[in-house]
């Protein structure tokens, strides 16, 4: 049985390992109560917690010796704030809803963006729960994880509630894992196609309407759109994180590892791209081909989600789409053309001048399992052909 000793006027539990080194933690229990219930003594009131730290300590002495603790014990007397100290101080793992989320968001802290992304997904379950967020982690079922999907779908885009979906089942397959649980309720719940009802398809730009952009668009933007469609469409963070160290205007190379699919790519420059690098970096006095644009990026937190709303609203500005509205909860209506779209431009533009499919999705990298089956390499004369065909539609010549 564990013992209790008085420090810094709370009770702490004096326990031993089986090879016999002394483990000490605080059970959080002042040694006399804060306040007193009418009528209640002052010395009764010290007693029923000296009662309650020794159940405590007996608990904590069950994690020691890798025993399976009283969670409901452990909330009634700690309530459920003290369940998360609770598996803080047992340096263990708790089968409670919410102490395990968290402490399972800490443990992915090194990871980037997931913070973020995993966090939002905890928040927004540990809130549908409501006053069952302390509930173990053997009670959730696929009923839950599905209700708190239909519920999400109503408030914002089925794309978040993808991301929500994967964040979750990850922390649940964790719990498999550990032995926590022996299934994961999250495993297979995706919204199906008619539950994606919201979802948009961005229309592609005309090549007319990509000369115009080229004209009218201010500051670096003309020259990304051209490196987006002299490099096959490729994203825009990827192209407002594009260093000089990435291309070698010599051998006629640009190497690129794709923020989203993280796909390595080693592309022959064209000449009409080779003449707008030549350009920057004849006045070139950053590492970044276009360093407006990556400090905002920067500033983005390391997403494009600043410059693409500064691209939208200069489209709409300029007439080339009509403006965004709100739509039923957290969610907006996408516009239908976005930076994106000259990716989709991109893609159009190659498959009418007779492009096969293997080779479009090699130029604008695509995931395609297919390609990896059958090893698909395309020669750098093929590719320069393929991507002259957008330097075509420009005028520009190769």
């Amino acid at each position: 049985m564990a013992g209790l000793i008085e420090r810094n006027k709370k009770w702490v539990a004096v326990m031993r390992t089986p090879d016999g080194r002394e483990i000490r933690r605080s059970t959080k229990i002042p040694v006399l109560p804060v306040s007193l219930k009418p009528k209640e003594s002052l010395q009764k009131a010290a007693s029923q917690n000296k009662t309650h730290a020794r159940l405590l300590a007996d608990e904590l002495e069950k994690l020691l010796r890798g025993e399976s603790p009283d969670y409901k014990l452990v909330e009634s007397l700690l309530g459920s704030q003290g369940l998360r100290f609770f598996a803080e101080q047992s340096g263990t793992v708790s089968t409670q809803m919410r102490p395990y989320l968290e402490s399972w968001l800490k443990s992915r802290a090194n990871r980037i963006g997931a913070i973020e992304r995993d966090g939002k997904a905890v928040k927004q379950f540990l809130a549908f729960l409501g006053k069952q967020d302390g509930m173990e982690l053997t009670r959730v079922t696929t009923y839950h994880a599905r209700a708190f999907m239909e519920k999400e779908l109503e408030r914002v885009a089925s794309g978040t509630v993808k991301r929500y979906l994967t964040s979750l089942s990850c922390a649940f397959n964790r719990a498999v894992e550990k032995k926590l649980i022996f299934s994961n309720p999250f495993k297979g719940i995706l919204p199906s196609t008619l539950e994606q009802k919201d979802k948009q398809e961005r229309k592609a730009f005309t090549m007319d309407e990509v000369k115009q952009l080229l004209k009218i668009m201010p500051d670096e933007w003309p020259d990304m759109i051209r490196v987006c469609l002299y490099t096959g469409g490729q994203r825009l963070g990827d192209v407002a994180k594009l260093t000089w160290a990435q291309i070698d205007l010599e051998d006629g190379r640009l190497r690129m590892t794709t923020q989203k699919s993280k796909l390595s790519m080693n592309k022959p420059i064209i000449k009409p791209l080779e003449r707008v690098l030549q350009r920057r970096k004849e006045v070139s006095i950053s590492k970044y081909v276009f360093p407006i644009a990556a400090m905002k990026h920067s500033q983005g937190g390391g997403k494009s989600s600043k410059l693409s709303l500064e691209f939208t609203n200069l489209l709409e500005e300029h007439g080339f789409i009509s403006k965004s509205k709100k739509q039923k909860g957290d969610r907006r209506e996408l516009a239908e053309k976005s930076f994106h779209s000259l990716r989709a431009t991109a893609v159009t533009v190659l498959r009418l001048a007779g492009v096969p499919a293997d080779l479009c999705r090699f130029i604008v990298g695509h995931d395609s399992e297919e390609i990896e089956k059958v090893y698909f390499r395309p020669q750098d004369e093929e590719v320069n052909k393929a991507v002259g065909f957008l330097a075509q539609g420009l005028e520009e010549d190769l």
